[in-house]
């Protein structure tokens, strides 16, 4: 893998930092709330032996994004003149296509992850592959257009992913975390823009790690927008994250939500962007700035696409 040092970019209009609140608009598989579930829950899951062996309270309380959530977050991205990405699973375009129809129409991207929050690392390649394709026919059927960015659900990717979305016609993936800006990854005879959806920002990874507050949560996203404006007076950046319409759709938090995107709007130089924007400005500028070959991570400290090479 090539390292390259670090140079000056620019992006449209003299904008000097990109910044897409992403959101993930998910449906989860039938083990949430059950026992043994790879599922993440916002508590402690019911213990085995459990007669009934459901937990209703944590289902219902995911269901609240796509009851609750979604509208409010839709109305505040409205009041404040932002479009954004959301990233959603393609059971959702068949679920509310009324919906999602309307989140294109105000002009956000629709983008997708996989057909349910599963997880990649769990599926053969076929697998993965049809329930790919099953997204992007969906989607395809209620916005008219193919998703052009692709987010493995729980950014848990498998060695296949990139190989399959580039090959299912997406332009961009974003789940790889080493970089803060784009770059080109070539894979399997074709290229994808690869951008991170910042765990380390998401709302969920952010509150539950330590139990945070919103208003601590905020804290962190107002600091790291207030240092990369910074240093974007020298080297242009861009930021994005996830939030979640079951988490920041809450009244708590989506005051704070909005008392940031406010205060980030009110930056100069600020871009608030789609990835897919971002993604395009990026194959038309600087296409050869940064190019990787997949795959593009290390084990034990040796590129992967360099072992057994030499």
């Amino acid at each position: 893998m090539v390292m390259f040092p670090r140079q000056a970019i620019r992006w449209p209009n003299g904008a000097r930092l990109a910044v897409v609140p992403c959101v993930a608009f998910e449906t989860w598989p039938a083990d949430l709330g059950r026992p043994d579930s790879m599922q993440m829950p916002s508590r402690r899951p019911v213990q085995r032996g459990a007669l009934f062996d459901r937990d209703l309270s944590a289902i219902t309380d995911h269901e609240y994004g796509e009851r609750v959530g979604i509208y409010r977050m839709l109305d505040i991205f409205d009041r404040l003149d932002i479009r954004t990405s959301f990233f959603i699973n393609g059971i959702n375009a068949e679920r509310f296509p009324k919906l999602v129809a309307e989140i294109a129409a105000a002009g956000h991207e629709v983008a997708s992850e996989n057909w349910i929050h599963d997880y990649s690392y769990m599926k053969t390649r076929d697998k993965e592959q049809a329930d790919l394709q099953r997204t992007v026919d969906a989607i395809e059927q209620v916005t008219g257009t193919h998703p052009t960015g692709y987010l493995s659900p729980g950014v848990t990717p498998s060695i296949n992913t990139p190989e399959l979305a580039a090959e299912l016609g997406y332009k961009y993936w974003m789940d790889p975390q080493h970089e803060e800006l784009p770059y080109t990854l070539n894979v399997g005879g074709k290229s994808l823009v690869a951008m991170a959806y910042n765990l380390m920002l998401n709302d969920y990874s952010t509150h539950s790690s330590a139990q945070r507050t919103a208003r601590q949560v905020g804290e962190i996203w107002r600091d790291t927008v207030t240092y990369l404006h910074k240093e974007s007076e020298q080297y242009p950046n861009m930021v994005t994250w996830g939030l979640h319409p079951y988490l920041s759709g809450r009244p708590f938090r989506a005051s704070v939500l909005e008392e940031f995107l406010s205060w980030a709007k009110g930056l100069p130089g600020v871009w608030f962007a789609r990835t897919v924007d971002i993604a395009e400005w990026w194959a038309a500028e600087y296409s050869d700035h940064q190019v990787e070959e997949w795959p593009n991570f290390t084990e034990a400290g040796v590129p992967l696409n360099q072992i057994g090479r030499d």
